[in-house]
C-alpha cells in the first residue's frame, strides 16, 4: 500500500488542512496542559510549551487521531491522520507548512 495513500482520500485536500491542523494542535495542547503525557521525547525541546509540544507531536505522526471530513451533501470519510500525513508527503514532497 506505500505510494496510495493519497488514492485512500476521496474527500478533501490529500493533506491535512490549516484548519484541521489548528484544531489537532489546539486540542492536543489542551490535553497537555492538564496533564496528558507527551507522547514524543521533549527532552530535546528549547521550550516545553504545550502548543510547541503538540505541534511537534503531529509533525512526527505521533497523535493516534483520525478525521472526520463531511460535504454538505451528506457524504462522509473518517481519514486516519497517518494516511493524510503520508498523502501529504506523496503529493507534495516535504514542503514546509506555514502553519
Amino acid at each position: 500500500m506505500e505510494g496510495e495513500y493519497h488514492k485512500l482520500i476521496r474527500l478533501g485536500p490529500p493533506k491535512v488542512t490549516k484548519f484541521e491542523r489548528a484544531v489537532i494542535i489546539g486540542v492536543r495542547a489542551l490535553q497537555l496542559s492538564i496533564g496528558a503525557p507527551p507522547l514524543i521525547d521533549v527532552s530535546k525541546l528549547p521550550k516545553k510549551d504545550p502548543i510547541e509540544i503538540a505541534t511537534k507531536e503531529l509533525e512526527a505522526g505521533a497523535l493516534p487521531i483520525t478525521i472526520r471530513r463531511r460535504t454538505a451533501g451528506g457524504k462522509e470519510q473518517l481519514i486516519p491522520l497517518e494516511w493524510l500525513l503520508r498523502a501529504e508527503k506523496e503529493v507534495f514532497g516535504d514542503v514546509p507548512q506555514l502553519m
